[in-house]
């Protein structure tokens, strides 16, 4: 029974020795078949990435910056009446839309009752400088010529003449008769009586009409706007980092997205001020096209500072010490440059020489003396 169960045992430890004998052999057969298949190895050489470069060509390069803003006309008046009275029906009507000439009349407003108070100021200016005539014929005989002249030239339906050149001793006395008071009393009546007519400025369109004809005007309203269409301004505002790279009179490409027309403008000015808020500048661009309206939308890109001998690469390749990977000798080495302007993707630089090779994109895990293969892309600066 011992013997038998002796027998059991030993068996079993044969079986499990067969077992792991089996197993090694297998995992030595299965690693010198895998090893035969693959390349020999220098011990201890590192992998060698390939790299996309880029050569360096420098060249010019002009700043465009990119802005919109809405086209206002560059010259506008408000017309405000600054008399009272009814509004006057004239040719052509004061309706939006409608176009003047230099000089023509806008808006006529009644001055019946004023123009007859103007008149009656007149005549009684007419009847002072009369009543004084005998004293000036005896003690004044030029003067005396030179004021019945100025009666002669008087006419109570126009505006009033010039007075008359006077010495020293004839100034005191006409003033002391009241005539030099009731001149320019007059004079500034007859000023306010052109109030009654508002002519345009300048050839133009009427844009907004705020009284029709007929109605009662009063002094301080509002009549409407009316606008210049030779000239447009377009208001932009831009980062103050920018504005040292733009000049007045520097060309604008303005487009609109509506019409896909382009229209050529310039800097007209820029403004002194930056916003507190905004920390932007204000920079107004003229431009003159007969196609153009006050209120379109337009984008604008102006053309700034040109820059000789820089470069273009992807910002990414820039770290915050402004440097970035050359590769010398299949060798990746920092260079130091200087960035002078970016776009969304790209930085323009200085400091590469012709020639230099550098990464063409960001490099996960690149470091100074690594060891790379450079294939050269051809991509334009």
């Amino acid at each position: 029974m011992t013997n038998t169960k002796s027998l059991k045992n030993l068996r079993k430890w044969i079986l499990f020795f067969l077992g792991i004998t089996i197993l090694f052999v297998s995992f030595k057969f299965s690693q010198s078949i895998a090893y035969a298949n693959t390349p020999d190895r220098k011990e201890g050489k590192s992998i060698v990435k390939e790299v996309y470069t880029r050569e360096v060509t420098n060249g010019s390069y002009q700043v465009q910056i990119p802005s919109n803003g809405i086209l206002q006309a560059y010259r506008r008046v408000s017309l405000t009446s600054r008399v009272q009275g009814l509004m006057q029906t004239i040719n052509p009507l004061f309706k939006v839309g409608q176009k003047y000439k230099a000089g023509q009349t806008l808006v006529k407003i009644d001055a019946s009752d004023y123009s007859a108070n103007v008149k009656a100021q007149r005549a009684s200016l007419y009847n002072l400088i009369t009543s004084v005539l005998p004293d000036l014929q005896l003690d004044f005989v030029e003067a005396y010529l030179q004021w019945s002249q100025f009666l002669k030239d008087f006419d109570i339906e126009k505006p009033t003449p010039p007075l008359p050149k006077m010495k020293e001793n004839v100034r005191l006395f006409v003033s002391g008769r009241g005539i030099i008071s009731s001149y320019y009393a007059l004079q500034n009546l007859e000023q306010n009586l052109q109030y009654y007519t508002l002519k345009a400025p300048f050839d133009g369109v009427l844009v907004s009409a705020n009284m029709t004809e007929g109605s009662l005007v009063r002094p301080g309203q509002q009549l409407g706007e009316f606008i210049a269409v030779d000239q447009y301004e377009l208001k932009v505002s831009l980062p103050k980092s920018y504005i040292q790279k733009i000049k007045e009179g520097a060309k604008v490409t303005l487009n609109s997205i509506d019409s896909n027309q382009a229209y050529t403008g310039t800097v007209a000015r820029i403004n002194a001020k930056v916003n507190t808020q905004t920390q932007s500048v204000e920079v107004f661009i003229r431009v003159s096209n007969p196609e153009l309206k006050e209120g379109v939308f337009l984008e604008a890109s102006i053309n700034a500072t040109t820059f000789d001998e820089v470069f273009a690469i992807d910002r990414g390749l820039l770290n915050g010490e402004q440097e970035l990977f050359v590769v010398k000798n299949n060798i990746l080495e920092y260079k130091k440059v200087q960035a002078i302007h970016y776009t969304e993707t790209l930085a323009y630089v200085k400091g590469l020489e012709n020639g230099e090779l550098i990464i063409a994109q960001p490099l996960i895990g690149a470091y100074s003396g690594m060891e790379v293969i450079p294939t050269v892309l051809a991509i334009e600066n």
